[in-house]
């Protein structure tokens, strides 16, 4: 579906957090070993702000092949529901406290915080704050170490220039989040889905190699 995401003709100026969520999700349903489902949590405030539709969930889940598969009946949102695209299912919901896009890749279950952004360059640097508020948010999740954890705003000249810069910072490193940006062509950057643990693994393993073989019985 990468590439025919620019079909949605969504606010020029912004992308909605609501929209980064979902095509995070939808990215994460067209890749190999993806586990069929995917939770993604949007906050009822963001899509509707001041009697004003932010974000037309419903008609963009429509536009791109999403079918309503199961509604939620508790909630009061008429988009809060399962949707059915393929073998794939998609569950938006209002629940608050935990990550705003959760699904299951190879076995390794990724959960991601999302924000909102311009998508034209605006004074006041908006981007800093928002992205900072993702990997601030991000820490904060109850993750093992096996989990992908990622903080996720809009792909923009912006974002890229910082998303490069930060990704290099050795505490960002050293916490294991990806910065990535979402497309509004449906593209996402940034993501790499191989084994952490592994790669953790390589590294003591190449820092006992490079130590030396251990001597024993030595005086």
């Amino acid at each position: 579906m990468a590439g025919t995401h620019d079909r949605w003709k969504g606010n020029e100026d912004r992308m909605p957090e609501a929209e980064v969520s979902i095509r995070l999700a939808e990215y994460l349903t067209e890749q190999p070993g993806f586990g069929d489902h995917v939770e993604v949590a949007i906050d009822g405030a963001s899509v509707r702000v001041h009697g004003s539709d932010v974000f037309d969930i419903e008609g963009y889940l429509r536009t791109y092949g999403w079918r309503l598969s199961a509604p939620e009946h508790k909630s009061r949102n008429t988009w809060a529901a399962t949707y059915q695209r393929g073998q794939a299912t998609m569950r938006i919901h209002s629940q608050s406290g935990v990550g705003d896009v959760v699904a299951v890749v190879s076995g390794r279950r990724v959960i991601a915080e999302c924000k909102k952004g311009p998508l034209i360059k605006k004074p006041g640097s908006q981007e800093y704050p928002l992205l900072t508020a993702a990997i601030g948010q991000a820490l904060l999740f109850r993750a093992s170490a096996e989990d992908i954890i990622l903080a996720a705003v809009p792909d923009t000249p912006t974002f890229r220039r910082i998303a490069v810069d930060w990704r290099e910072r050795p505490r960002l490193k050293a916490s294991g989040i990806q910065i990535v940006l979402v497309s509004r062509t449906g593209d996402v950057s940034g993501l790499s889905l191989c084994d952490v643990q592994t790669r953790e693994d390589n590294s003591e393993t190449k820092a006992a190699n490079t130590a030396g073989p251990t001597v024993y019985g030595a005086n």
